[in-house]
């Protein structure tokens, strides 16, 4: 049962929830990217890669950004160390990647990278103060970091690999 000291949902004193809501972060960075990328992305990378569709771009972002928020949930559940949390910053870890991706784009190709907006305002800064915070908090070894970052960039060549399907 709830008391005024709980959290009911997640059976957590508001102050450990709050303490771990950070870990919200790589899905927080996901949406709003999406938001950006939704208008013009698809014809974008069908000019400069490969064919895309706003269909297609949604039909793979849902399923994914379920995914992130499913691990970032459970990094807040988790609190410190283990698979959940590393996975939590290695998403944290690619959207940084990916917002180099689309501002290095933008600068090559010449031509306005939707994503780059989000990638420079939002990834960028997420990813450093999440960064910064998990290591602050003791929620992630250096081990556990290293192995985000690899992960994190994994991921992130894989989607930019996507992109010449």
């Amino acid at each position: 049962m709830a008391t005024p000291h709980t959290h009911p949902a997640a059976g957590l004193s508001p102050a450990p929830w709050l303490a771990a809501a950070p870990f919200l972060l790589p899905y927080l960075v996901y949406v709003l990217h999406t938001l950006e990328e939704l208008q013009g992305f698809a014809a974008w990378a069908s000019e400069h890669f490969g064919p895309e569709t706003t269909g297609t771009f949604a039909a793979y972002h849902i399923p994914l950004m379920l995914l992130v928020l499913l691990t970032s949930w459970r990094a807040v559940l988790a609190g410190r160390h283990g698979g959940w949390v590393v996975m939590a910053a290695a998403f944290q870890w690619q959207f940084a990647v990916n917002a180099l991706f689309h501002l290095t784009a933008w600068i090559a190709l010449g031509d306005y990278a939707p994503g780059a907006v989000t990638g420079a305002v939002v990834s960028i800064p997420a990813t450093v103060f999440f960064f910064i915070w998990i290591r602050r908090q003791r929620r992630a070894t250096v081990a556990e970091l290293t192995l985000a970052a690899v992960i994190g960039t994994l991921i992130a060549a894989l989607a930019i690999g996507f992109l010449f399907l």
